[in-house]
């Protein structure tokens, strides 16, 4: 009695796997005591939503380009001192996040700079930058990976701010014994408050 009871749910069994490789439309499978089984499928098979990465905004460049840094007094090159975040003509809010990687033996000990100029070449404020652990990242391109690399990060945050304001942010590892910043990297930004 147990095979009479299995042997129909097995017919069904295939049926449904019939019916599930077939096209579309009605499938009609009949068994040997004469049951007719009719199983109808979708045309298409329906997706499995998913769910849509949100791209990261681009940088929003500035409508014209600003001119806010003076000529650079000392320029460090890419394999000393990269500055990726705000991008050169950026337009930023308050506070601002800035972000890169030194490499330099000074840059392991002391971190680096980060000094605020106006148009006028007026410094608002200077930063002392820790550096930061590095494990788990990866330097960028073009930087020259030694013992003392790690990236730095700050929040600047600008008060009595009324209108957009164009900045030049000087990021710099070292200054030489009257006080002047050496191997500096110049980020033109307009900030809005």
């Amino acid at each position: 009695m147990s095979r009479l009871v299995l042997i129909p749910a097995l017919l069904a069994l295939l049926a449904l796997f019939v019916a599930g490789c077939g096209q579309g439309a009605a499938d009609e499978w009949k068994a040997a005591d004469g049951i007719v089984i009719v199983l109808t499928t979708p045309l298409q098979s329906v997706p499995f939503p998913t769910r849509t990465a949100t791209p990261t905004p681009s940088p929003t460049p500035t409508a014209t380009p600003l001119q806010v840094c003076s000529p650079n007094p000392d320029p460090a090159p890419p394999s000393v001192l990269q500055v990726e975040e705000p991008k050169p003509q950026q337009k930023v809010g308050v506070p601002f996040h800035v972000r890169g990687w030194g490499s330099s033996e000074d840059f392991g000990r002391a971190g680096v700079a980060i000094a605020v100029v106006d148009t006028q070449q007026q410094v608002l404020q200077v930063l002392e930058v820790p550096p930061q652990p590095r494990a788990y990242r990866v330097a960028p391109l073009g930087l020259a990976v030694t013992e003392f690399t790690y990236p730095f990060a700050a929040d600047v945050s600008l008060s009595d701010l009324r209108e957009p304001t164009p900045i030049c942010l000087w990021v710099y590892l070292e200054t030489t014994p009257d006080g002047k910043p050496k191997g500096v990297l110049q980020v033109p930004v307009l900030v809005s408050p």
